[in-house]
């Protein structure tokens, strides 16, 4: 008789810079049954966002506020040093529901994808609070990025989805790039998995932009400075100016 297969191990990174209003019910809403460990990356918050994401079970990893990219570079870190097969992103700001990683994570976990990407814009997925102009460039950002890339994607700015590690061991694909440290690692990822063909599918989920919380802001990305930030390692590796 075959011995049964391994149980992938899941782990969830939750990159936050100054959430302790919202990472509390980020952490606690990640589902137990599926994900072993939840990972929150403190990417130099000046607030409780280490300790109340620590009260509420995570793991937490403190970054020395170098940008999303490089928070997520480090959970990744840790999961594969600590022996996970699967992790799972989600916004430390709650706007990508942990509820939701069931579903997300289902083709990976069946061995018919290697990276599930998240979509609020294919069938069955939804927005909400989302303002006129952000919904204008994430239409305009994701046909831009499927022309590039040759592709055809329905949501390519989610940062909401799950990767099986063993995605990462081929060698074109090097997050440990300083150049990625900010907003460029994300797309740089989906962009390298969708080119060199690996198995990628995307998932309808709901993409939920929390509601403003006095002295917080509705996003921290600036306007034109991060939106360039995302759109260009999609023109670099398009153009071969970067790998």
């Amino acid at each position: 008789m075959s011995s049964p297969e391994r149980r992938l191990r899941v782990a969830c990174i939750a990159p936050a810079w100054n959430e302790e209003n919202r990472i509390a019910a980020v952490v606690e809403a990640v589902p137990s049954g599926v994900v072993e460990e939840t990972i929150v990356v403190d990417d130099g918050s000046t607030d409780q966002t280490g300790e109340r994401a620590r009260a509420a079970g995570a793991t937490v990893l403190v970054g020395a506020h170098r940008g999303v990219g490089a928070a997520i570079r480090l959970g990744i870190d840790y999961a594969i040093e600590h022996g996970f097969d699967v992790v799972v992103v989600v916004s430390g700001a709650g706007k990508t529901p942990p509820g939701q990683i069931p579903q997300l994570i289902a083709p990976v976990l069946a061995g018919t994808a290697d990276f599930a990407q998240g979509s609020r814009y294919t069938d069955g997925g939804q927005f909400l609070r989302m303002t006129l102009l952000r919904k204008i460039g994430t239409r305009g950002y994701t046909f831009l990025f499927s022309l590039l890339v040759g592709r055809r994607v329905t949501d390519a700015s989610s940062g909401f989805r799950a990767i099986r590690l063993s995605l990462l061991s081929d060698k074109r694909i090097n997050l440990w790039q300083s150049w990625l440290d900010g907003y460029e690692l994300e797309p740089y990822l989906l962009f390298q998995a969708l080119r060199l063909r690996h198995r990628v599918v995307e998932v309808p989920v709901t993409i939920e932009y929390p509601d403003v919380i006095r002295g917080q802001a509705y996003t921290k990305m600036r306007a034109w400075t991060d939106w360039y930030r995302i759109f260009r390692p999609v023109l670099y590796l398009a153009l071969g100016l970067k790998r």
